[in-house]
């Protein structure tokens, strides 16, 4: 049977942890009054995660915890990174497909000619 070990963080991780999580919040405040183009949603969403994994390190005691559930862990913000950027680039890149299926593919196809429009020639 394995013995389970806990560890105690001295108080001092704890309040720079704290102070690092209050640093980033302001930093998200303060970028969010700027705008960066499409660089705003990569910023937050670095900074969101460079916060929750010092959440995930130190306040749920990942850090010390079993690797494997470490490497889960990253192995997931990995996979869902992967997911959020193909949706981002199928979002940025929607303009250009909106302007090819907007214009006719072939303007000197038979159903664009004006004698052509009444039923009753067929």
């Amino acid at each position: 049977m394995t013995e389970n070990k806990h560890h105690i963080i001295s108080l001092k991780v704890y309040i720079i942890v704290f102070f690092t999580l209050l640093l980033m919040t302001a930093l998200t405040i303060i970028t969010a009054q700027y705008n960066f183009g499409s660089l705003n949603i990569i910023l937050a969403l670095v900074i969101a995660t460079f916060k929750s994994s010092l959440v995930l390190l130190f306040f749920m005691h990942l850090y010390y915890d079993n690797k494997i559930n470490l490497a889960l862990i990253i192995g997931s913000v990995l996979f869902l990174g992967t997911f959020i950027g193909l949706t981002m680039i199928d979002t940025n890149r929607r303009t250009d497909l909106y302007k090819i299926k907007g214009e006719v593919v072939n303007k000197q196809a038979r159903i664009y000619d004006n004698h052509n429009t009444n039923q009753s020639d067929h």
